[in-house]
């Protein structure tokens, strides 16, 4: 594999992949059409695409909005050899992957979330692309020939912090850290329902919502944590929990019962709606508890996410 162009910009995942492969000797960049908002570094940036709310409306005002990326992508895309494609093609529905297998391009479509949960494979993407991945394995279920790979995350630039506060005669300081990209789909009113119900208890707690922020900024909130709640209703964990466990904060998320096969060991505390609150009082509660699953958080993310390990993974999976 001479070159790889990953086209996307989500939770860092390409830049993440991209710098680890950098690090193995391959020539690996990153080209973006979405308004950084996150402050992630990509190589080539083409900010057109608006936030997912207003992008539909505009697309159904103009069509024409779609097709602004090919004229962009089309001349560096021709420079490389294999184009990673994170949640959508250059067109509509993969009806440029036609012009990349014309161009004798390698192709690989990586799905993210939404772009694929409850919608199923589209067929020029189960038909044009060489390889599909998946960043969770719950989307295994909406595209049959799909391969999981783990989200990277560079192990060195999350440097273990412990879970805050483990001292039981100090309750009143416990921060809990909850940082939805949308809210409706990571389950935050509920989290909020929570939280006041904790404080109505005698609970004197910090709520730390993190929102519309840098990542930068971001990780600096998680270092403060004692306590960190990810989403509550997909049933797998994601970016947020990744990074909360490489800095040793024990972590709450919602997990299947069916996807807990895909993992080597539970290092979160499996945290529906319906115990939201009693998982939340045994942690405030219990310092050891939350500092024990830190440090098994660390282990998991070493072992099963950590970047230069799945760029090695990748580079045997391509075409």
């Amino acid at each position: 594999m001479d070159s790889i162009l990953h086209i996307g910009s989500i939770a860092g995942v390409p830049q993440g992949l991209s710098a680890a492969q950098r690090r193995l000797g391959q020539r690996s960049d990153v080209l973006s059409f979405e308004f950084e908002d996150f402050g992630y570094l990509t190589d080539y940036h083409f900010p057109i695409k608006l936030d997912y709310s207003s992008r539909r409306s505009i697309y159904f005002e103009n069509p024409l909005n779609l097709l602004q990326k090919m004229p962009l992508l089309l001349p560096i895309a021709r420079d490389y050899d294999l184009l990673h494609f994170h949640y959508s093609s250059g067109l509509p529905f993969g009806l440029d992957f036609p012009l990349w297998r014309l161009l004798n391009k390698k192709v690989v479509m990586h799905h993210h979330g939404t772009d694929i949960r409850q919608k199923g494979e589209h067929w020029l993407y189960a038909r044009l692309a060489q390889r599909i991945f998946v960043s969770t394995p719950d989307l295994l279920e909406w595209s049959k020939d799909a391969i999981w790979v783990p989200n990277p995350l560079d192990i060195e630039m999350y440097p273990y912090v412990g879970s805050g506060n483990t001292s039981a005669n100090d309750l009143d300081s416990v921060k809990i850290l909850h940082a939805p990209s949308r809210r409706r789909l990571k389950g935050t009113e509920h989290v909020l329902r929570a939280i006041k119900e904790l404080k109505r208890e005698g609970y004197n707690i910090e709520l730390i919502l993190v929102e519309n922020t840098s990542h930068v900024d971001a990780i600096e909130n998680y270092k403060r944590a004692d306590i960190v709640v990810d989403q509550l209703l997909i049933g797998w964990y994601g970016m947020l929990a990744q990074e909360c466990m490489a800095l040793g904060k024990p972590v709450c998320v919602y997990l299947r019962e069916d996807l807990q096969g895909h993992m080597p060991s539970q290092p979160m505390l499996n945290t529906s709606i319906d115990n939201l609150l009693e998982n939340l009082r045994l942690l405030i509660e219990d310092p050891r508890l939350r500092e024990d699953l830190g440090k098994r958080g660390r282990n998991y993310v070493e072992i099963v996410h950590d970047s230069d390990k799945i760029a090695h993974k990748l580079m045997d999976l391509y075409p």
